[in-house]
């Protein structure tokens, strides 16, 4: 799929070392796979807070990742499932056994895309809606072990449906574009509770991302804005907005992204908003070592602000000896219930191994 920004793609560092490419295109293209299908994925241990930072408990999470894929002409067949034993956390799937206490297994993504053009394309199935975090997603590529405190709660998650996107680069800029609709699903908040039933709905939405020419001073400037229409069951729909900022300069990264979803609005007055932010700056300190610090911020619901507000401060060092191994630790701060309750401290750590096979 059309990707916002081209922090997506594999990277090369100053010596030539590759990081590794996402696993939806880590083997996009490959003829000579002894496989009938291209076959990725990766491993993946974390020690985690609990998503609901007031409630000062870490979980340990195992988690694997599979991802096939063929290419036959202009079409590509993409399937990514995944098996977790903290499935309460993950990203809503379509589960694929019962789902149990401590284990679920989950088709997170399933899709055909047709090639037209590049700036033509178009995809049907069970997709992720496309804001950045679920785009870049995979844990054998990002350099933080948890995602950031908006990822899965202001958008919805995913949705069954369909999309046009494409890119289109002119010179040193260009764009890219995402039109899509169909039917979504978002697991519903209660007072800063996360709740365990899911509420879908008719939505359509659109993203543009405009790749702006710098003269060469950043090697990346991308700006995004972000806009969903949807329509629930109840009839009291949600409009959801959110904008995104990528810059690269040589050894410097910076990444922010921002939502605001009014919800239930009745007569044009809105019953309640939530919304949340994050700023995240990192440095590769040497080819395999990178330092990363990420501020957030999420509210999830106006009408209990002195109970919903969340804040988290994290800073990490991302180590890949090799490639494919990606060794995470990351000190976290944080700040339920907007700083009503005292500030607590905790370490996250990740472990993940990303594999391709021939």
């Amino acid at each position: 799929m059309s990707v916002p920004g081209r922090a997506q793609q594999a990277k090369s560092t100053e010596d030539g070392q590759t990081e590794p490419a996402p696993p939806a295109q880590a083997a996009t293209g490959s003829s000579a796979s002894e496989f009938p299908v291209e076959v990725a994925g990766y491993l993946s241990f974390r020690y985690l807070n609990d998503d609901a930072l007031d409630e000062h408990h870490f979980y340990s999470e195992y988690s694997g990742s599979l991802f096939l894929s063929k290419t036959i002409g202009r079409w590509r067949f993409h399937a990514e499932f995944n098996a977790s034993n903290a499935s309460e956390f993950d990203s809503e799937g379509i589960h694929l056994i019962p789902r149990r206490a401590d284990l679920s297994v989950k088709l997170d993504s399933g899709f055909v895309n047709y090639n037209a053009r590049d700036w033509l394309q178009f995809q049907g199935g069970f997709l992720f809606i496309p804001t950045y975090w679920r785009t870049h997603r995979y844990q054998s590529t990002t350099l933080t072990v948890d995602e950031p405190l908006i990822d899965q709660t202001v958008f919805p998650t995913a949705f069954k449906g369909g999309m046009v996107h494409g890119d289109t680069y002119f010179g040193e800029g260009g764009f890219s574009y995402i039109v899509y609709g169909g039917v979504d699903q978002q697991t519903e908040f209660q007072q800063g509770v996360l709740s365990t039933w899911i509420e879908r709905a008719r939505s359509v939405g659109g993203k543009l991302t405009l790749h702006l020419p710098t003269r060469q001073f950043f090697n990346t400037f991308d700006i995004s804005y972000h806009r969903l229409y949807r329509s629930p069951s109840d009839g009291r729909p949600d409009e959801i907005y959110g904008g995104e900022l990528y810059l690269q300069k040589n050894r410097v990264e910076l990444l922010t992204e921002f939502a605001h979803a009014s919800l239930d609005i009745v007569d044009g007055v809105r019953l309640s908003i939530s919304q949340g932010y994050y700023v995240q700056p990192s440095y590769r300190i040497t080819r395999r070592l990178f330092g990363v610090f990420r501020y957030d911020r999420l509210d999830l619901d106006s009408l209990y602000a002195s109970e919903s507000s969340l804040a988290r401060q994290s800073a990490g060092l991302t180590y890949r000896p090799i490639p494919s191994v990606s060794l995470k630790l990351e000190a976290d701060r944080y700040e339920p219930q907007a700083g009503r309750r005292p500030a607590y401290y905790g370490v996250t750590t990740g472990i993940v191994y990303f594999f391709h096979l021939p």
